[in-house]
This record gives C-alpha cells, sequence and structure tokens, in this order.
C-alpha cells in the first residue's frame, strides 16, 4: 500500500492525493453531486447517506412506501462503491503513475460523465443510484488531508475536526493547529462552492449539469499526474 508521507530532508512530506489543492476540489465535486441529485433527481442525497437514512425512515413510518424506495438503492449501491473501491485498493500497483487512487478517479469521472448522457431520460432512482456509487469511491478513495482524517463527500466530520482545532487553538492556546483550521475550513468551503456552483449552473445546463465533476475529477488527476512525475 502507498505510505501517506515520507521524510525528506528531516521534513514531513505528504503524497499528492492528500494535498489541499486535491482536497478542495474534490470537496466541490462533493457538495456539485448532493445538489444535482437533490435539486434535478429527487430530492436524494448522492453522497450523504445519513440523510438518506432518516428520509427512507421518515417515508416508511408514513406509509409512504413508493417514496421510500427511491432512498433505498443508492444506500445499497454507496455501500457497493465502498467495496469496489476496496477491491480497487487491493489490485493496483502502488508505485507509478497508475496507483489506485488515480484508478478509482478515472472510473468515477468516466462513469459520471457516460450517465451525464442518459441523466435525462432515465428514471430518477438509477441516476442516484449510480451517482451514489461513484460518490462512495470518492469518499473511501481519499480520506486524508495531509495525515488528518476529512471527508471529500460529506461535511459534518469535517465541522467536527474544524470545531476541535478551533478549542485546541483558543483554550489550549495550541498554535500548531492553526494551519488544521486553514485547511479543513477551505475543505468545508469548497463543499459549500459545489453546492452553490451546481444550482447555478443547473438554470443553464439542466441535467448535463453533472460533467461539471467530470471537468473537476479530469484537473484532479492532472495534478496528481504532474506532481507524480515530478518526484
Amino acid at each position: 500500500m502507498e505510505k501517506s508521507l515520507s521524510s525528506v530532508k528531516g521534513k514531513t512530506e505528504f503524497v499528492v492525493h492528500e494535498s489541499l489543492p486535491v482536497g478542495v476540489l474534490l470537496a466541490m465535486a462533493g457538495g456539485f453531486l448532493d445538489a444535482y441529485t437533490y435539486l434535478f433527481h429527487g430530492e436524494v442525497f448522492a453522497s450523504m447517506q445519513s440523510g438518506n437514512v432518516i428520509l427512507l425512515g421518515i417515508n416508511l413510518s408514513t406509509g409512504q412506501f413508493e417514496q421510500a424506495f427511491r432512498y433505498l438503492p443508492p444506500i445499497c449501491m454507496f455501500l457497493v462503491g465502498i467495496v469496489v473501491t476496496n477491491y480497487l485498493q487491493h489490485h493496483f500497483p502502488t508505485g507509478g503513475w497508475f496507483v489506485w487512487q488515480n484508478a478509482a478517479l478515472i472510473f468515477e469521472a468516466i462513469g459520471i460523465l457516460v450517465l451525464g448522457f442518459f441523466a435525462r431520460s432515465l428514471p430518477n432512482v438509477l441516476v442516484d443510484s449510480g451517482l451514489s456509487f461513484f460518490a462512495a469511491i470518492q469518499y473511501a478513495a481519499y480520506r486524508r488531508l495531509a495525515g488528518m482524517p476529512y471527508a471529500t463527500t460529506m461535511t459534518t466530520g469535517n465541522l467536527r475536526s474544524l470545531a476541535d482545532y478551533l478549542y485546541l487553538r483558543g483554550f489550549k492556546q495550541d498554535r500548531s493547529v492553526t494551519p488544521k483550521i486553514i485547511s479543513i475550513s477551505l475543505i468545508i468551503g469548497g463543499f459549500f462552492f459545489g453546492a452553490v456552483l451546481s444550482s447555478l449552473l443547473g438554470i443553464f445546463l439542466f441535467h448535463r449539469t453533472i460533467w461539471v465533476v467530470s471537468g473537476i475529477l479530469a484537473l484532479v488527476l492532472g495534478i496528481t499526474i504532474h506532481s507524480q512525475n515530478k518526484e
């Protein structure tokens, strides 16, 4: 497995997959995905499965079984996406540019691009399930930012981390967490901006708005490969 950090001349250097630019762009993609499925495909979340579980329970408890059904397939496909990512992690090489994270990113970008061609004609449940699958791949492939845990497709855990770091900085006078406060704030901001961008672009692009996510992922892949080639 690829090591998450290495020591160079006494300094700690993180791999590009844990870099801040990659994290912010992926957070944008995560916020974009959730806003897109919510706005255009039946008010279902692509990645925030806690929201889907709650809505599933509410609809079941009120006897709205047809409404409840639309939340179950995305939840199941999210689980499948995690399993697929684990497979990629253990069956792809760890050296060169074609590491497993890059393979996962290519798979996600192409899958979303193809799905965008049929987003208007397919039933919402198929679009939501497909995007939940790809969101799970991103969530499982990118879990650490400069050595600290974070999420690119949801923001609850990131908000908790921000509060923890603010406490350490404000009440414990721990100045070492200042870079973490800045980084995690940018991740949260990226997620928020992605949701806003999805809503605004949806006015003009409608269902094909989802192609923007493939563009963001392509940019991440370009940054990653460029950095790996310099090493």
